[in-house]
């Protein structure tokens, strides 16, 4: 399993592509482009071509004689990718793999989610073809009439002309909603819809030339990494789902600084702690003071118990 992963995974697809370029400025294009933030960091000094170097240019030209040719899928491969079509939410974004009738490697009836909302979306057909619609409008550019219809007790459905910009999944909540903008009188207004509540979705016309893209204004913070015991490794791995940069101070410490929405703010600060002490946030104060009273509020959590425990003897 750890083969598949590794072979399928992004530096796997990156060096496939390196290994055909013809000069370092391709090379660091490519690391720039497909890569991860850190990418270049962790990569672009065993380009180089000096003894540390990996030396994959030779006469300012590929080592290799042949492109790569794509490999032909195992049959641990096709397990894995029948059950991932297994996964409700796949006829959302995806169509069926050719697997031969290939067995699912795993069933999703076997895996019990907690820290998860119990309400989540039904992705029955209906509401595939909705985000099918949504995902093309944004990748088309066009302009869409929905009717809509809150799931809030004696909601009303509305009709409204939207801009559809972004389509967002919450692991959590388990749902999809769509970012974008609604037209309200003689402007265009930001707004969250959430996709279980829309009723219908007709395609009207391409974006008008002055339509901006919506993006989130993000919050930041800067720690510094002790890297010990692969704590710079997990982290990159734990926050990968964060726009982030990292820079090294010295031999084993590094700085990172990752961007968040403010409604990740919790959930990046559960993850934060868990680092302990090989993660320091430098800044700013605010989420330095968040910690703190997080600190406080579990030691007050833990000293109750033990007194309550302490009671019951």
């Amino acid at each position: 399993m750890e083969l598949f992963s590794e072979v399928n995974s992004l530096y796997y697809q990156l060096m496939t592509k390196v290994l055909q370029t013809e000069t370092l400025e391709q090379q660091q294009q490519l690391l720039d482009q497909d890569g991860f933030k850190e990418t270049p960091f962790e990569m672009l000094n065993y380009l180089k071509d000096d003894e540390a170097g990996w030396h994959l240019l030779k006469n300012h030209r590929s080592i290799l004689n042949h492109p790569p040719q794509p490999f032909p899928l195992t049959k641990l491969e096709k397990a894995w990718l029948a059950a991932i079509q297994q996964d409700p939410k796949f006829n959302c974004v995806g169509e069926p793999f050719d697997l031969e009738e290939a067995e699912p490697l795993f069933d999703w009836q076997d895996y019990q989610y907690f820290d998860q909302f119990i309400s989540e979306d039904n992705f029955d057909e209906d509401y595939a073809e909705i985000i099918q619609q949504l995902l093309e409008s944004i990748q088309q550019k066009n302009i869409v009439a929905l009717n809509y219809q809150s799931a809030a007790k004696n909601s009303v459905a509305t009709d409204h002309l939207f801009q559809p910009l972004k389509l967002e999944y919450s692991a959590k909540n388990h749902k999809f909603r769509v970012i974008g903008k609604r037209k309200s009188d003689q402007s265009w207004k930001q707004v969250v819809f959430n996709c279980s509540d829309i009723r219908s979705i007709q395609v009207k016309e391409p974006f008008y030339s002055n339509s901006s893209q919506v993006h989130s204004k993000l919050c930041t913070i800067a720690c510094e990494i002790k890297d010990d015991r692969g704590a710079l490794e997990r982290a990159t791995f734990h926050f990968s789902n964060y726009r982030k940069t990292l820079e090294r101070l010295d031999g084993t410490l590094y700085r990172m600084t990752i961007f968040y929405e403010k409604k990740d703010e919790t959930e990046l600060l559960i993850n934060v702690l868990s680092f302990g002490a090989r993660m320091k946030i430098i800044e700013p104060s605010y989420f330095v003071n968040l910690i703190k009273r997080r600190l406080t509020m579990q030691q007050q959590i833990v000293h109750k118990k033990g007194f309550a425990n302490s009671l019951s003897f």
